[in-house]
């Protein structure tokens, strides 16, 4: 969810002691308090969108800015001092994950009230189902994941071609494609017809034309009706028909949501935007934040411009930029705003927080195959211990590149951390698909079913089933598919309240199916890595035809492909790497156009997969991280959460650099506030003082070996 310092300065200990001294407060009318708790921590850019008196605000966060921190604040702070009523604020964002952290956020920062938090979706799904239910109508069944009913509707020739005696075809190729398609018309609420005419009007080029899609579109709204069931985007269409045309519904709407917090709102796709206007009909008591620079999902529909236009959309709005990247170094951010000045021909200000870093390093080889082993050879000159601490990521722009780099850095024995959910995982399917399922009982009989439908086809294959035929791919799908089915049930028995992306999270803090290595290097799309930071990038084939890619071919898919190569490029805190190809596919291909004139480390010609590496010593471990790692995973297990989500190394790193002589001291670092420090002191001051001792005995030792 979050692209900001959130995930670098430890946010989850500082809402709690953010909340309770805001609690304090709220029982004592103690300002001072409220400002100690909900402000600590904050930059000036922050603390003024933090305590604005306007209502109407948009909030342009740059990348590593502290956005989320910024939201949670936000409406902590309006409904503490008395500006919102918590029972009438909705908080919505881009996904259910991201809907599920500021629902464990929100509590932390001393709310009392439940606050709605979560996706436009569930959200409006929820509104539909009661204006159904008190109209005593049916509810109709929503449909988690389309793909198998459109499978269905692509296919239905192939029963003409069976009962003709013609072998039947296999699943089509461009399936993906067509879905992406169907899902940009959703997004934006057209039917077949206004469909053909808009995607004529936007010169789309979908495969097989845009005549064929139309139909597939007609095909799959009746295959829809016929079964009596709906798709998540339907969930939307039917909300803005249903507000817009019932008057009373839409004066409950407005009377129920009086304070709208928008998160995430670069990626909202025009249904989402309508809904927007919809919520705020009646007041102008609305917060957005986002970032223009990230909107990297056009290709499902979502629409920047509720934010790049914001000025004209809402009149009055107060906007405040975040300037101060808190996460990466000048260096990195340097390189960031090259690309999207490049891109837009704009100014970006925007300005690291952190000293300075290393240089950005651009190599190149000679095809995909020497770029990979270009990238293991860096890897492999780098630190051991910061290989295996999984603060090393490599980023590709499709999943295929991903492949040619997985098996090299395997053969060159660099360790690569495989999630049981991550690209190229055969468990990946069955684990996205129960993240979607929305309710413990849907994600409970998710499983079941699936169970059932695979015992039932081990007995009575079906070799036209085009499902089948996807899953059938090799037979240890079917037993991975088994075994997350199985992890479902063992998590519904633990938490019988979870939902899919519950799972999901579980799924990564407790391995229950034993893939996953704790430690190495993450391998991840552009598009993947949103939302993510690592100390070391190596971001990959950062060249013609792949960045942009070759299908971007109007204006406005090339402009977002610079935003998503910006995205990739400030995952890195502190080094970053980028590395082209000269031949890919058997094609020429040259340095993307969009680092032209950024001077960094001069292009090095590729090292022979033979090279002789220099002799690399061994890093030895140091005791005070170890000792500070120790004290970490000890408070992450009695706050029950993962020891990233309680305190992130870079955070750990900044306290052994500083060593801190007081709380005053150790709250000067950069996103720890007084109160958090105050919390942490005592602990850390005992970790660094048998770091401390353990280091002068091991001296001792040595010198007593030595003479010295």
């Amino acid at each position: 969810m979050d692209d900001t310092a959130d995930d670098t300065t430890a946010d989850t200990a500082a809402d709690t002691a953010a909340g309770a001294a805001a609690g304090a407060a709220a029982d004592t009318t103690a300002d001072t308090a409220i400002a100690e708790g909900l402000l600590s921590g904050l930059d000036a850019e922050q603390r003024h969108a933090v305590t604005t008196d306007s209502s109407l605000v948009a909030v342009i966060a740059g990348a590593g800015s502290g956005k989320t921190r910024v939201l949670t604040r936000r409406v902590a702070w309006r409904v503490h001092t008395g500006a919102a009523d918590p029972r009438h604020v909705l908080v919505v964002t881009f996904t259910r994950e991201a809907a599920g952290e500021l629902r464990r956020r929100l509590p932390a920062l001393g709310l009392r009230d439940r606050i709605e938090a979560g996706t436009f979706h569930s959200v409006m799904l929820g509104i539909l189902r009661q204006h159904w239910t008190d109209r005593r109508r049916s509810v109709p069944t929503v449909v988690s994941d389309r793909r198998r009913l459109l499978a269905e509707v692509i296919e239905a020739p192939s029963a003409q071609r069976r009962s003709s005696g013609a072998a039947p075809r296999r699943y089509p190729g461009d399936f993906d494609d067509l879905i992406a398609e169907v899902d940009w018309a959703a997004s934006r609420g057209l039917d077949p017809a206004r469909y053909v005419a808009e995607a004529r009007a936007q010169s789309r080029r979908p495969p097989r034309g845009i005549e064929a899609v139309g139909q597939i579109l007609s095909d799959y709204a009746t295959a829809k009706a016929r079964r009596g069931v709906i798709d998540l985007d339907d969930v939307l269409r039917l909300a803005i028909e249903t507000i817009e045309g019932d008057d009373e519904l839409a004066q409950v709407i407005a009377w129920r949501f009086r304070h709208l917090f928008v998160d995430e709102a670069q990626d909202l796709n025009p249904l989402q935007h309508r809904l927007v206007d919809l919520l705020r009909r009646d007041h102008d008591d609305l917060f957005l934040v986002g970032d223009p620079a990230q909107a990297i999902y056009g290709f499902t529909g979502a629409d920047p411009s509720l934010l790049i236009d914001v000025s004209e959309r809402f009149r009055g709005v107060e906007i405040i930029r975040l300037k101060t990247n808190h996460r990466c170094s000048p260096q990195v951010v340097e390189i960031g705003r090259h690309v999207i000045e490049r891109a837009s021909m704009v100014p970006t200000a925007i300005a690291s927080s952190r000293p300075d870093g290393p240089a950005v390093s651009m190599r190149t080889a000679p095809d995909e195959h020497g770029e990979a082993d270009l990238v293991a050879t860096w890897l492999l000159g780098l630190d051991p211990e910061l290989l295996r601490s999984t603060q090393v990521a490599v980023l590709a722009r499709t999943h295929a590149q991903l492949q040619v780099l997985r098996d090299r850095l395997a053969a060159r024995s660099v360790p690569v951390r495989h999630a049981p959910g991550s690209v190229g995982s055969p468990y990946r399917p069955g684990i996205e698909a129960a993240a979607r399922q929305r309710t413990p009982t849907e994600l409970r009989i998710w499983a079941h079913d699936l169970l059932e439908e695979l015992e039932h086809r081990s007995t009575q294959p079906d070799p036209t089933d085009p499902i089948r035929r996807r899953d059938n791919a090799s037979d240890a799908v079917t037993t991975e598919s088994i075994a997350v089915a199985g992890a479902v049930l063992d998590y519904l028995r633990e938490q019988p309240q979870g939902d899919g992306p519950g799972f999901r999270a579980w799924m990564t803090a407790m391995d229950p199916l034993g893939v996953r290595a704790d430690n190495g290097v993450e391998l991840l799309t552009f598009h993947a890595a949103k939302g993510r930071e690592w100390n070391t990038v190596v971001v990959t084939g950062v060249e013609t035809g792949l960045v942009p890619h070759r299908s971007a071919t109007t204006g406005a898919g090339r402009a977002e492909e610079a935003r998503l190569l910006y995205v990739a490029l400030t995952r890195a805190e502190a080094r970053l790497l980028i590395t082209h190809a000269q031949r890919r596919g058997g094609y020429q291909r040259k340095p993307s156009p969009l680092l032209d004139g950024f001077i960094a480390e001069p292009l090095a010609a590729p090292l022979a997969p033979d090279a002789v590496l220099p002799e690399r010593r061994r890093a030895q471990s140091d005791p005070v991280i170890e000792a500070l790692r120790a004290w970490r995973a000890g408070a992450a297990r009695a706050a029950n959460i993962l020891p990233e989500q309680f305190c992130s190394d870079h955070v750990l790193r900044e306290i052994a650099a500083a060593r801190p002589g007081s709380a005053e001291s150790l709250a000067q670092l950069n996103g720890i506030g007084i109160a958090t420090a105050q919390r942490w002191y005592r602990a850390i001051a005992a970790a660094l003082s048998a770091a401390e001792t353990a280091a002068n005995d091991t001296q001792s030792s040595n010198s007593a070996i030595t003479g010295a």
